[in-house]
Protein backbone atom coordinates (compact mmCIF):
# COMPACT_ATOMS: atom_id res chain seq x y z
CA UNK A 1 0.00 0.00 0.00
CA UNK A 2 3.19 2.23 0.68
CA UNK A 3 4.20 1.98 -2.65
CA UNK A 4 1.16 2.40 -4.59
CA UNK A 5 0.35 5.38 -2.28
CA UNK A 6 4.41 7.01 -3.35
CA UNK A 7 3.56 6.55 -7.04
CA UNK A 8 0.75 8.48 -6.78
CA UNK A 9 -1.91 8.34 -9.55
CA UNK A 10 0.42 7.92 -12.15
CA UNK A 11 1.46 4.79 -10.78
CA UNK A 12 -2.59 3.44 -10.37
CA UNK A 13 -3.14 4.40 -14.03
CA UNK A 14 -0.46 1.94 -15.23
CA UNK A 15 -1.69 -0.50 -12.83
CA UNK A 16 -4.94 -0.41 -14.68
CA UNK A 17 -3.29 -0.51 -17.97
CA UNK A 18 -1.56 -4.05 -16.88
CA UNK A 19 -4.88 -5.36 -15.74
CA UNK A 20 -6.44 -4.60 -19.19
CA UNK A 21 -3.49 -5.39 -20.70
CA UNK A 22 -3.24 -9.14 -19.32
CA UNK A 23 -7.33 -9.56 -19.88
CA UNK A 24 -6.86 -8.69 -23.62
CA UNK A 25 -3.90 -11.08 -23.73
CA UNK A 26 -5.67 -13.76 -22.37
CA UNK A 27 -8.63 -13.36 -24.06
CA UNK A 28 -6.62 -13.25 -27.20
CA UNK A 29 -4.78 -16.56 -26.53
CA UNK A 30 -8.09 -18.57 -25.55
CA UNK A 31 -9.62 -17.79 -28.17
CA UNK A 32 -6.55 -19.01 -30.36
CA UNK A 33 -5.81 -22.02 -28.61
CA UNK A 34 -9.71 -22.89 -29.08
CA UNK A 35 -9.71 -22.87 -32.54
CA UNK A 36 -8.16 -25.43 -34.76
CA UNK A 37 -5.20 -24.32 -37.16
CA UNK A 38 -4.36 -27.64 -38.99
CA UNK A 39 -6.06 -28.38 -41.86
CA UNK A 40 -4.73 -31.34 -43.24
CA UNK A 41 -7.51 -33.78 -43.14
CA UNK A 42 -10.04 -30.43 -43.78
CA UNK A 43 -8.30 -30.23 -47.11
CA UNK A 44 -8.64 -34.28 -48.00
CA UNK A 45 -12.17 -34.01 -47.41
CA UNK A 46 -12.34 -30.87 -49.22
CA UNK A 47 -10.93 -31.70 -52.46
CA UNK A 48 -12.25 -35.06 -52.23
CA UNK A 49 -15.61 -33.40 -52.35
CA UNK A 50 -14.69 -31.24 -55.36
CA UNK A 51 -13.74 -33.73 -57.08
CA UNK A 52 -17.23 -35.72 -56.67
CA UNK A 53 -18.85 -32.85 -57.18
CA UNK A 54 -20.54 -32.99 -53.89
CA UNK A 55 -21.04 -28.89 -52.34
CA UNK A 56 -23.15 -30.00 -49.47
CA UNK A 57 -20.19 -32.76 -48.51
CA UNK A 58 -17.09 -29.68 -48.63
CA UNK A 59 -19.39 -27.25 -46.71
CA UNK A 60 -20.25 -29.82 -43.90
CA UNK A 61 -16.46 -30.65 -44.03
CA UNK A 62 -15.79 -27.00 -43.09
CA UNK A 63 -18.62 -26.45 -40.78
CA UNK A 64 -17.72 -29.53 -39.05
CA UNK A 65 -13.67 -28.97 -38.76
CA UNK A 66 -14.20 -25.17 -37.23
CA UNK A 67 -11.50 -22.46 -36.83
CA UNK A 68 -10.68 -19.82 -39.40
CA UNK A 69 -9.22 -21.87 -42.29
CA UNK A 70 -12.18 -23.94 -42.65
CA UNK A 71 -14.49 -20.52 -42.00
CA UNK A 72 -12.19 -18.87 -44.90
CA UNK A 73 -13.15 -22.14 -46.83
CA UNK A 74 -16.69 -22.46 -46.74
CA UNK A 75 -17.23 -18.52 -47.69
CA UNK A 76 -15.39 -19.51 -51.15
CA UNK A 77 -16.90 -22.84 -51.82
CA UNK A 78 -20.62 -21.80 -51.55
CA UNK A 79 -19.48 -19.34 -54.69
CA UNK A 80 -18.33 -22.43 -55.98
CA UNK A 81 -20.98 -22.78 -58.49
CA UNK A 82 -20.33 -19.43 -59.97
CA UNK A 83 -17.00 -20.18 -61.59
CA UNK A 84 -13.41 -19.65 -60.75
CA UNK A 85 -13.20 -15.78 -60.35
CA UNK A 86 -16.21 -16.07 -58.07
CA UNK A 87 -14.15 -18.38 -55.39
CA UNK A 88 -11.34 -16.16 -55.71
CA UNK A 89 -13.13 -12.82 -54.73
CA UNK A 90 -14.77 -14.90 -52.08
CA UNK A 91 -11.55 -16.18 -50.80
CA UNK A 92 -10.52 -12.70 -50.72
CA UNK A 93 -13.21 -11.48 -48.81
CA UNK A 94 -13.58 -14.34 -46.18
CA UNK A 95 -9.65 -13.92 -45.51
CA UNK A 96 -10.01 -10.03 -45.21
CA UNK A 97 -12.65 -10.82 -42.35
CA UNK A 98 -10.87 -13.70 -40.88
CA UNK A 99 -7.92 -11.38 -40.47
CA UNK A 100 -9.98 -8.37 -38.95
CA UNK A 101 -11.05 -11.31 -36.62
CA UNK A 102 -7.82 -12.49 -35.79
CA UNK A 103 -5.98 -9.02 -35.05
CA UNK A 104 -8.49 -7.62 -32.55
CA UNK A 105 -6.89 -6.93 -29.74
CA UNK A 106 -3.58 -6.83 -31.25
CA UNK A 107 -3.62 -2.50 -30.98
CA UNK A 108 -4.31 -2.36 -27.39
CA UNK A 109 -1.69 -4.29 -26.99
CA UNK A 110 0.42 -2.40 -28.94
CA UNK A 111 -0.89 0.92 -27.68
CA UNK A 112 -0.31 -0.25 -23.61
CA UNK A 113 3.45 -1.16 -24.80
CA UNK A 114 3.77 2.26 -25.65
CA UNK A 115 1.95 4.31 -22.97
CA UNK A 116 3.00 2.66 -19.86
CA UNK A 117 6.84 4.20 -20.30
CA UNK A 118 5.25 7.23 -20.93
CA UNK A 119 3.18 7.00 -18.37
CA UNK A 120 6.63 6.00 -16.16
CA UNK A 121 8.13 8.80 -17.76
CA UNK A 122 5.29 11.36 -16.75
CA UNK A 123 5.39 9.99 -13.08
CA UNK A 124 9.29 10.99 -12.75
CA UNK A 125 8.68 14.17 -14.10
CA UNK A 126 5.89 15.53 -11.63
CA UNK A 127 8.05 13.44 -8.85
CA UNK A 128 11.13 15.53 -9.48
CA UNK A 129 8.59 18.75 -9.65
CA UNK A 130 7.69 17.19 -6.02
CA UNK A 131 10.90 17.12 -5.04
CA UNK A 132 11.88 20.48 -6.12
CA UNK A 133 9.14 22.06 -4.69
CA UNK A 134 9.55 20.61 -1.61
CA UNK A 135 13.45 22.02 -1.45
CA UNK A 136 12.40 25.47 -2.28
CA UNK A 137 9.89 25.52 0.31
CA UNK A 138 11.84 23.61 3.33
CA UNK A 139 15.40 23.27 2.00
CA UNK A 140 17.48 20.98 1.19
CA UNK A 141 18.75 20.02 4.43
CA UNK A 142 16.04 18.16 5.13
CA UNK A 143 16.25 15.08 3.21
CA UNK A 144 12.34 13.22 4.29
CA UNK A 145 10.83 16.05 3.19
CA UNK A 146 11.99 14.73 -0.44
CA UNK A 147 10.86 11.27 -0.07
CA UNK A 148 7.84 11.41 -1.81
CA UNK A 149 8.73 12.97 -4.19
CA UNK A 150 11.74 11.12 -5.55
CA UNK A 151 9.70 7.79 -4.27
CA UNK A 152 6.78 8.79 -6.91
CA UNK A 153 9.82 9.52 -9.96
CA UNK A 154 11.51 6.16 -9.28
CA UNK A 155 8.59 3.60 -9.02
CA UNK A 156 6.63 4.68 -11.84
CA UNK A 157 9.28 4.59 -14.10
CA UNK A 158 10.14 1.32 -12.95
CA UNK A 159 6.09 0.22 -12.95
CA UNK A 160 5.86 1.67 -16.28
CA UNK A 161 8.82 -0.81 -18.08
CA UNK A 162 7.52 -3.79 -15.82
CA UNK A 163 4.01 -3.27 -17.39
CA UNK A 164 5.55 -2.03 -21.42
CA UNK A 165 8.04 -5.32 -21.69
CA UNK A 166 5.65 -8.54 -20.79
CA UNK A 167 3.19 -6.50 -22.83
CA UNK A 168 5.23 -6.44 -25.92
CA UNK A 169 6.48 -9.92 -25.42
CA UNK A 170 3.14 -11.42 -25.60
CA UNK A 171 2.11 -8.68 -28.61
CA UNK A 172 4.99 -10.22 -30.33
CA UNK A 173 3.68 -13.76 -29.63
CA UNK A 174 -0.21 -13.43 -30.08
CA UNK A 175 1.21 -11.90 -34.01
CA UNK A 176 3.42 -14.75 -34.68
CA UNK A 177 0.60 -16.76 -34.06
CA UNK A 178 -1.86 -14.66 -35.75
CA UNK A 179 0.38 -14.45 -39.06
CA UNK A 180 0.37 -18.29 -38.66
CA UNK A 181 -2.76 -18.75 -39.39
CA UNK A 182 -2.72 -16.35 -42.10
CA UNK A 183 -0.25 -17.97 -44.36
CA UNK A 184 -1.53 -21.22 -43.65
CA UNK A 185 -5.02 -19.81 -44.74
CA UNK A 186 -2.95 -18.52 -48.08
CA UNK A 187 -1.51 -21.86 -48.45
CA UNK A 188 -5.07 -23.50 -48.40
CA UNK A 189 -6.04 -20.70 -51.06
CA UNK A 190 -3.59 -21.93 -53.72
CA UNK A 191 -4.50 -25.86 -52.56
CA UNK A 192 -8.36 -25.03 -53.23
CA UNK A 193 -7.98 -23.25 -56.23
CA UNK A 194 -5.53 -26.10 -57.68
CA UNK A 195 -8.99 -28.26 -57.11
CA UNK A 196 -11.32 -26.13 -58.85
CA UNK A 197 -9.10 -25.91 -61.82
CA UNK A 198 -8.34 -29.14 -62.32
CA UNK A 199 -11.66 -30.14 -61.80
CA UNK A 200 -12.82 -27.52 -64.30
CA UNK A 201 -10.32 -28.62 -66.81
CA UNK A 202 -11.23 -32.51 -66.73
CA UNK A 203 -14.57 -31.44 -67.42
CA UNK A 204 -13.76 -29.07 -70.17
CA UNK A 205 -11.18 -31.86 -71.83
CA UNK A 206 -14.62 -34.34 -71.96
CA UNK A 207 -16.48 -31.51 -73.75
CA UNK A 208 -18.50 -30.99 -70.95
CA UNK A 209 -18.23 -27.66 -70.25
CA UNK A 210 -17.35 -24.35 -71.98
CA UNK A 211 -14.01 -22.42 -72.03
CA UNK A 212 -15.40 -19.59 -69.65
CA UNK A 213 -16.88 -23.03 -67.07
CA UNK A 214 -19.25 -22.56 -64.46
CA UNK A 215 -19.36 -25.29 -61.54
CA UNK A 216 -22.43 -27.13 -61.53
CA UNK A 217 -22.58 -29.24 -58.20
CA UNK A 218 -24.45 -32.57 -57.95
CA UNK A 219 -27.49 -32.50 -55.98
CA UNK A 220 -27.44 -34.88 -52.86
CA UNK A 221 -30.34 -37.36 -53.16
Amino acid sequence: MDLLLSGGPVLVAILLLSLYGLYVFLVRLIKLNKEPVDSDRLMVRVNAAIKERNLEMALAACENHGGPVARVLKGALMRLPYGRSAVESAFEEATLEEEQQLTRGLRPLATIAQVAPLLGLLGTVTGMIIAFAEISRLGAGNPAALADGIGQALVTTAAGLIVAIPTLIGHSYLTSRVDHVLLEIERRREELMGGVVEVVAARRDSGRVRADERYEPVKAS
